[in-house]
């Protein structure tokens, strides 16, 4: 049996796979290929993305299911906590630390719309 690497940081590869997968929810194999193939010029093989979601699953970060002869994907680990932890890595290893640099540099170097603003206004009062 494979040992479960969870803490295992996920590539850019295995970002876009699971993006996916978050997105549609239950996906197989030729429903990520081709959400994946939709958006690039440089199309993925379907082994490539097998081997992929396989690595994924032996880190944790998917499970399978099995309907038929097909195997059904799911998340094992929610966006949102994974978006969070992305962020903390950054947080930490750009910015030393602090939430207050990293938003600086978000919004100082991005062109902030207005609705925006009003987002990140009414946040921080709720904060």
């Amino acid at each position: 049996m494979t040992i479960k690497k969870r803490d295992r940081k996920l590539s850019p590869a295995n970002l876009e796979i699971m993006k996916v997968v978050w997105e549609k929810g239950d996906v197989t194999i030729n429903d990520v290929v081709e959400a994946i193939n939709a958006k690039r010029k440089n199309k993925l093989r379907r082994t490539t993305v097998q081997v992929q979601m396989n690595r994924l699953e032996d880190y944790g970060w998917l499970k399978h299911s099995k309907q038929g002869r097909t195997y059904v994907y799911s998340a094992v680990v929610e966006k949102h906590k994974t978006r969070r932890e992305i962020l903390e890595d950054i947080k930490n290893r750009v910015f030393g630390g602090s939430r207050a640099e990293l938003i600086k540099c978000l919004i100082e170097d991005a062109d902030v719309t207005p609705e925006e603003i009003k987002e990140l206004r009414a946040l921080l009062k709720k904060i």
